[in-house]
């Protein structure tokens, strides 16, 4: 099986047991960060991610959208 990435033609290195252990982790408390936001009622429009996200390489980039509630 050809595992290359076509945007990079490169061949990802394979993830050790321990590396997949930490990054899996690492993603868990990020979930976790994400929920207590969520449930504190913060958030971020979409439509203002997607303006910020096409506003990319334009002269008139838009800052980071911030949560709010």
């Amino acid at each position: 099986m050809n595992t290359m990435d076509p945007a990079t033609g490169l061949t990802p290195s394979a993830e050790t047991d321990a590396a997949r252990r930490r990054r899996i982790a690492w993603e868990a408390e990020r979930i976790a960060e994400a929920d207590t936001e969520i449930e504190a009622g913060l958030f971020v429009d979409s439509a203002e991610v997607h303006a910020w996200m096409d506003s990319f390489g334009t002269e008139h980039e838009l800052p980071i959208p911030r949560p709010r509630r």
